[in-house]
C-alpha cells in the first residue's frame, strides 16, 4: 500500500475513533440526567439569611431571584467577573472586568432563590480595573422577580436596566423609577401578578410596562416618562358606557 492510502486510512480511522468516543461520552451524560439539571453549568455559594437584593449591574447582566429556599448560585462563565457579597440581610451582585468588557451572554449570570424579597435596588453601573463605568453603550440586562407570595415588595431602579415581574401575589408593590436624571430604567409587570395595591413613580426618562389590573393604584408619571397599558392593565382604566 502506497504511503499516501496509509496515511488516509490512518487519518479516517482517527476520525471515526473520536467520533465513536464522543457519541459514547454524550450516552453517558444522558444516562446521568446531568442535562436536565438547569444549575449545571452554576457553581454555589454558601450566602443566606437576607430579604433584600442590590444589583449594582443590572444594566449589563441578567440576574433572576425566585422564591423558594435560600441559594445564590453564579454562572461559570461569569464567575471570575461578577462578586456576590453580603451585608447584614442585603445581598449585593457587582460586576468587575480586569481589563475590558465582556458580554455575558443571555443566560442568567446569577440565580438567587430566597423565602421573602422585601427590597430590590437596580442600577446601571460596573467597574473595569475597579475604575466605575456607566452603562451607555451596552445594556440589555435585566433583573427578574418571579414567585414571590408576600404582603409586600419595594422596588428602586436608577441608570439603564429593566426589573420583570412575573408570578408574583402582592399586597403592596412601591417602585421609584428614574429618580435620578441619566438612563431609561424599566419596570415590567406581566398580567400573570396579582397586585392588591400599588404606588409608582415613573421620574425622568424612565419606562412602565403594565399588563395586570391593580384595584388601588397611585402612581406619578413625569412627562418625560413612556407608560405601556395592555390586557387587563388597559381595560381597568378604559370609561365604562
Amino acid at each position: 500500500m502506497k504511503t499516501s492510502n496509509k496515511l488516509f486510512v490512518a487519518a479516517v480511522a482517527l476520525v471515526l475513533g473520536s467520533l465513536a468516543t464522543y457519541d459514547a461520552a454524550l450516552r453517558a451524560e444522558y444516562r446521568t440526567g446531568r442535562y436536565k439539571d438547569p444549575l449545571r453549568n452554576y457553581q454555589a455559594l454558601g450566602l443566606r439569611n437576607f430579604d433584600a437584593v442590590r444589583v449594582p449591574a443590572a444594566g449589563v447582566m441578567n440576574v433572576k431571584i425566585v422564591a423558594g429556599p435560600f441559594a445564590v448560585h453564579v454562572d461559570k462563565d461569569a464567575a471570575e467577573f461578577v462578586h456576590v457579597t453580603q451585608h447584614g440581610g442585603q445581598l449585593s451582585v457587582a460586576l468587575d472586568y480586569p481589563k475590558e468588557w465582556k458580554w455575558l451572554g443571555p443566560r442568567d449570570a446569577v440565580r438567587i432563590s430566597c423565602p421573602r424579597l422585601s427590597a430590590l435596588t437596580a442600577d446601571g453601573s460596573y467597574t473595569v480595573g475597579g475604575k466605575p463605568q456607566l452603562d451607555q453603550l451596552h445594556g440589555g440586562g435585566e433583573v427578574t422577580v418571579q414567585g414571590f407570595r408576600q404582603d409586600s415588595l419595594t422596588v428602586r431602579q436608577e441608570k439603564s436596566n429593566a426589573v420583570l415581574l412575573t408570578g408574583n401575589t402582592l399586597n403592596w408593590l412601591r417602585a421609584t423609577v428614574g429618580a435620578l436624571p441619566g438612563g431609561e430604567p424599566a419596570l415590567k409587570v406581566e398580567p400573570n401578578n396579582h397586585i392588591q395595591a400599588a404606588d409608582l413613580a415613573i421620574n425622568n426618562r424612565a419606562h412602565l410596562e403594565l399588563s395586570t389590573a391593580i384595584p388601588r393604584l397611585r402612581y406619578q408619571f413625569s412627562d418625560s416618562a413612556t407608560i405601556a397599558l395592555s390586557g387587563a392593565a388597559a381595560r381597568s382604566l378604559t370609561p365604562t358606557k
